[in-house]
Parts: structure tokens; sequence; C-alpha cells
């Protein structure tokens, strides 16, 4: 499916999407949004993220299933700059990113108030928290 793929390709990007809870996340956030989009909205950004594959094959000349992250990358940065094709993948990296970032402050209890960043920091060990 072209969001697994483009799951595998985001999480080479963004630390936020690696794991399996973050990456079951961001699917489910990805597929739910396009299953709660007027129809022919749907329709359409589904059928763009349909030629996303061919797009890489074209623009890579290797399979996307079987293309190594040094491939990948940079061929999705050349899609990224195709007309529509480019908006349907950043959106749905959006979409993505957030379900990713919602599982991350879900692991360690946030709640409405708290700060995302201040979790972020505190969920990846990066930083300490300041206390309130």
């Amino acid at each position: 499916m072209t969001v697994d793929l483009l799951l595998r390709i985001w999480e080479l990007r963004h630390p936020a999407l690696r794991g399996p809870a973050p990456r079951a996340a961001a699917r489910a956030h990805v597929l739910g949004s396009l299953a709660a989009l007027a129809p022919h909205y749907r329709a359409g950004l589904a059928l763009a993220l349909r030629l996303v594959p061919p797009a890489l094959l074209l623009l890579t000349g290797r399979r996307p299933a079987t293309a190594p992250p040094a491939a990948l990358l940079p061929g999705l940065r050349r899609v990224e700059r195709l007309p529509l094709l480019g908006r349907a993948v950043r959106t749905a990296e959006t979409l993505a990113l957030y379900g990713g970032l919602d599982a991350a402050a879900a692991a360690v209890g946030a709640t409405a108030g708290d700060d995302p960043l201040r979790l972020l920091l505190t969920a990846r060990g990066a930083g300490r928290a300041d206390p309130r």
C-alpha cells in the first residue's frame, strides 16, 4: 500500500514516526483522515497517492519497494516538487506526523494542557522538563 511505502520514507526523515506505536498511529491518522474526506476529495487524494510509486520508479529508476533509503529520500524530494502530486504527499506527511506525535504524547501520559515540545523532549530524553 502506498501509505506504508510513504511511512517507510517518512520514518527516515522524522524520528517521531519510528517505532511500532507511532507508525501505527500515523498510518491510522492518514487513513482515517482520508476516510473522513468528502468522496470526491477522497478519490482525488487517493489517486494522487497511488501515483507515488510509479513516480518514484520513473524519477529514481528503482522499484520503491526494494530501493535503499539513499534512493528513496532524494526520489521523494523530487516527487514533492511535482505539481499536485507533491501537495498530496506533503499533506499526507503532515497527517502522519500529527498521528505519530499524538502517539508519542499519549505514551508519556500527556493531557490537553501540556506543552507538546516539553513532552517530546521528555519522551525522547533529549532534555529535562522544567518543573512547574
